[in-house]
């Protein structure tokens, strides 16, 4: 009798709370297993109800409880070193209670549960005697750790554990509306403390809801190992157990890891479909209890709600399948149809997580297919979003880079993609296609084609795979091929409407690329059109990566307020999936900073990329790289070179653990890391690393990619620095020729490789004695940076200084020129502050401008304010070159006004060690021909 009530009261406090109908339907189901315990159930429920229908004042009700509380004989006891303080709650196996430390020797609360003395026995104090200790060694975040443990002097077993301060964790999970993903997340990070301790050798006995508390943080903690038995004693009768969550085999066997995974097993199943478990479990169960999605089917409408679904049927569809396998596994009457251990159903959860196959589904014909095409058209959908110019995310050459440590390898992996590893050419990860070579690409293509001839693989999926390989062929700048490629995915798919989207986001993003706006702005609207076609769980990241797609057009076509829009409403809907999946969110704010750079807002941009970093560090460490490469360039472009260069090098030394000295993603990392040595004045390791890079980079991508080009200005502008009469223009105007063919002539990456260009062949005409026409050509290259600027509506304030500083060296600058850059000056200061690279850049183009046209004294003043300004900032390539040119300017100056003495001491100092060892040979023998006439007789 005494176990019949303590069943009863365990029912009790779930079916209290259930809707009428659904404690209707399981009270049926009970009375058919149990009749006993029906008739006591339905008893505490009819005594309840009686209770709630007297109207007492709620003072009453709450004096009522206070009092039944100060009445309990334990209240201000003392058992063993701890003070019982108050009561926390009850249950079926006992009370637990609030306790603190009653020695005196450090003060400390916990919760301490006493067990009912019909629940105990002789052989549980011997149990808690022998296993205390063991027990206690049970230290794991998720294990409410066992601190203390003994028998009342009533006889009553105790356990004084850690308190958890949370509730549990079918109510935190429905509280919050998570969707399934996050509900499996948390379910395996509960599944970590129950593997340490079985490690340990100990096992929990009682897993159900209630003994699973999540805190604020989102940390489930196991509750109540006190009453758990060591595996070793799984021979022993259990002393109770939860009706629904017990296995069957647990009264006649006792406690074992199969009994747990059966519990597990059940609680998944609370999580998913929200039925409680059918209480013929652990009686007389003979068969498996209904699938979660059939119970789902029979669900209330709020069930799916606060699961993220529309309607019961919804939710039904999407349990059906490999999530209902795992649970029908874990609680499958005969224990060796289980998972034997909890890593192994940790396992098959985070395969589907990661939509990859389940070991327990049996593998009928086009499972795995279904389970790559589902990924790979995810992964389309969001490839997108991860923008970082040509060279892309790098998930997928991670992926190959774990399972081949070298190239021979790699294109072995690749020649067995389509037969062996689906999930070869899109992984789970955002990002776009990897930086692979196009023999790789090749070889798989290839294998794609032999598969479909000999009959391996159906259209449909040709289709998608031949999607994958467009994306990848994009990334290697063969966009002939990728456009020959996605043009005949689309052909082969031409009546499946839900194929469409991911192949227009796909082709919007190939035109983005190469500058055609116009026509990517209507591949993304025909993509966001044909959604309806998507299943339902698909259509929010296919949305978001034809949006992107859809801003960046709208961009490009000087769309500027419109494009705003956009990526407002593309970021809104990644916030509202960044609760399970952080990682679009992540991408698209690390879009969303490179539109605030390109606007100068630095501040902004570089609070996306530190959000970004934070939101996937753990889960998606290789879009956080992405974020920091982009954060390296905010950085160089606040003048904050040191803090560029650390975390350049902290980049580069992640890529080269984790993918390799030869992966073409080093080879991309030690380019950011050069390009900040150089800014930051260090010419020798900036000459290292960029030449590290350009030999990766050409091995593994090629002579003629964007990526090798990126590298190659970067020597250009090195070279020009230390050797104006070198080939610096022989390295800059290929790389440029290569990154226009790519791009097309608007686009950023061209805009950028313009300049650089434009600055390497300023560097060489300033030495040059006929240099007119040299001057020329670098006006044209700095108009038509204007040019691009003002086409995608972004600020030209720099490029303006340039184009003033190119013209003056022809006498093409007149009053009204003059006005621009005062007010140029003006906007930066107030921008920047004084200290700025682009505020020095402007104002000594404003020095030249005064001097051109004779207004020698505002040209004095000016260059004593940047003298000021400019030496107290730490020293780099840029503050020394500033610093040389004002002394150059005012030496000038002066031996212009007749002053010999002062010119001298200017020059002098221009060409002080400090400053002038990075400076051109060209540069330091002008200065020393000046100090030469001077001493002249």
């Amino acid at each position: 009798m005494a176990e019949l009530e303590a069943q009863a009261l365990e029912l009790f406090d779930r079916y209290v709370d259930m809707a009428a109908t659904a404690r209707a339907r399981h009270l049926e189901r009970l009375r058919e297993v149990d009749p006993p315990l029906h008739a006591r159930l339905v008893r505490l429920l009819e005594a309840d109800a009686e209770a709630d229908e007297v109207l007492e004042p709620p003072q009453k009700i709450l004096s009522r409880r206070q009092a039944a509380e100060e009445a309990d004989p334990r209240i201000g006891t003392v058992l063993g070193a701890w003070r019982i303080d108050a009561v926390i709650g009850s249950g079926g196996m006992g009370r637990v209670y609030r306790a603190s430390r009653a020695d005196g020797q450090y003060a400390q609360t916990v919760a301490i549960k006493c067990l009912r003395m019909d629940a105990t026995s002789p052989e549980l104090a011997a149990v808690l005697r022998n296993e205390r200790d063991t027990l206690a060694r049970l230290q794991h975040p998720n294990i409410a750790t066992l601190l203390d443990g003994g028998i009342a002097p009533d006889g009553c077993p105790w356990f004084a554990m850690q308190q958890v301060e949370g509730e549990p964790i079918d109510a935190w999970c429905d509280r919050r509306r998570l969707g399934l993903r996050a509900r499996v997340e948390r379910f395996v990070a509960l599944c970590d403390g129950l593997r340490h301790a079985h490690g340990k050798g100990a096992l929990h006995g009682d897993i159900k809801p209630s003994n699973v508390l999540v805190d604020e943080s989102g940390r489930p903690v196991l509750l109540d190992f006190g009453l758990s038995s060591l595996a070793g004693r799984r021979g022993e009768r259990r002393l109770a157990l939860t009706p629904g969550y017990a296995a069957p085999e647990l009264a006649r066997e006792g406690d074992s890891v199969a009994t747990e995974i059966h519990a597990l097993g059940m609680l998944l199943r609370v999580l998913l479909c929200g039925a409680p478990p059918p209480l013929d479990r652990g009686l007389a169960a003979l068969g498996p209890p209904p699938a979660a999605s059939v119970e789902a089917l029979r669900a209330d409408a709020q069930v799916a709600e606060l699961r993220g679904f529309a309607s019961p049927k919804a939710l039904a569809q999407a349990l059906a399948g490999d999530l209902d396998a795992i649970v029908a596994a874990c609680v499958a009457p005969d224990p060796a149809v289980r998972p034997a251990t909890v890593a192994q159903l940790q396992a098959d959860l985070r395969a589907w997580l990661a939509h990859r196959p389940v070991s327990v589904r049996e593998p009928r014909a086009g499972y795995r297919l279904r389970l790559f095409l589902r990924r790979n058209r995810i992964a389309a959908g969001l490839a997108a979003l991860a923008v970082v110019g040509a060279g892309a995310g790098v998930a997928t050459s991670w992926h190959f880079h774990q399972r081949a440590s070298g190239q021979a390898e790699a294109a072995q992996a690749m020649r067995r993609l389509f037969e062996r590893s689906f999930d070869a050419l899109t992984t789970g990860g955002l990002g776009q296609a990897p930086l692979m070579s196009a023999s790789m690409l090749r070889e798989a293509e290839a294998s794609l084609r032999s598969d479909e001839a000999d009959g391996r693989l159906d259209a449909r999926s040709v289709e998608s795979m031949l999607a994958a390989l467009a994306r990848s062929y994009t990334t290697l700048g063969d966009y002939a091929r990728a456009q020959a490629l996605l043009d005949e995915a689309g052909a082969r798919g031409a009546g499946q409407g839900d194929q469409r989207p991911a192949l227009q986001a796909a082709r919007a993003h190939l035109l983005n690329i190469r500058s055609r706006f116009a026509q990517a702005h209507e591949a993304a609207l025909l993509g966001l059109a044909e959604l309806d076609a998507l299943p339902v769980g698909e259509r929010l990241p296919a949305r978001l990566a034809l949006e992107v797609e859809q801003a960046r057009a709208q961009w490009g076509m000087a769309r500027i307020d419109e494009g705003r829009a956009t990526l407002r409403d593309a970021l809104a809907l990644a916030e509202t999936m960044a609760p399970e999946d952080p990682r679009p969110l992540a991408s698209l704010l690390i879009q969303n900073g490179q539109w605030q750079r390109m606007f100068l807002n630095y501040e902004a941009a570089e609070a996306d990329y530190r959000r970004a970093i934070g939101l996937v560090e753990a889960r998606a460490p290789l879009i956080a790289d992405e974020a920091r490469i982009e954060l390296v360039s905010t950085l160089r472009q606040q003048s904050r070179h040191a803090e560029s260069v650390a975390l350049a090098t902290e980049l580069l030394e992640r890529r080269r653990r984790v993918l390799g000295e030869d992966h073409p993603e080093t080879g991309r990392a030690w380019e950011v890391l050069g390009a900040s040595q150089f800014w930051k004045g260090d010419a020798a390791a900036a000459r290292e690393a960029l030449g590290r890079s350009e030999a990766i980079l050409v091995a593994t991508l090629g002579e003629s990619h964007p990526e090798t080009a990126r590298t190659r200005l970067d020597i250009g502008l090195l070279k020009a620095s230390a050797d104006p009469d070198g080939d610096a223009e022989a390295t800059a105007r290929p790389a440029l020729a290569i990154i226009e063919r790519a791009y097309g002539p608007n686009h950023p990456e061209t805009a950028r490789a313009v300049g650089v260009l434009a600055a390497v062949l300023a560097v060489r005409a300033a030495g040059l004695k006929e240099p007119e026409p040299a001057w020329q050509e670098v006006i044209g290259l700095f108009e038509r940076r204007v040019r691009i600027d003002r086409h995608q509506g972004i600020p030209d304030e720099s490029d303006r200084v340039s184009l003033i500083k190119a013209r003056l060296r022809v006498g093409e600058v007149d009053r009204a020129e003059q006005e621009d850059l005062e007010g140029i000056v003006a906007s930066l200061r107030e921008r920047f502050g004084a200290t700025h690279d682009a505020v020095h850049n402007a104002q000594f183009a404003l020095v030249e401008v005064y001097i051109a046209r004779h207004e020698d004294a505002r040209a004095i003043e000016l260059l004593q304010r940047v003298l000021r300004e400019v030496s107290i900032l730490p020293s780099t390539l840029r503050t020394r070159g500033a610093l040389m040119d004002a002394h150059e300017k005012l030496g000038n100056l002066r031996f212009w006004q007749g002053r010999p003495q002062e010119a001298r001491a200017h020059w002098q100092q221009a060409l002080a060690p400090a400053l002038a060892r990075e400076a051109p040979a060209a540069r330091r023998r002008r200065i020393e021909e000046k100090l030469a006439r001077l001493d002249a007789p």
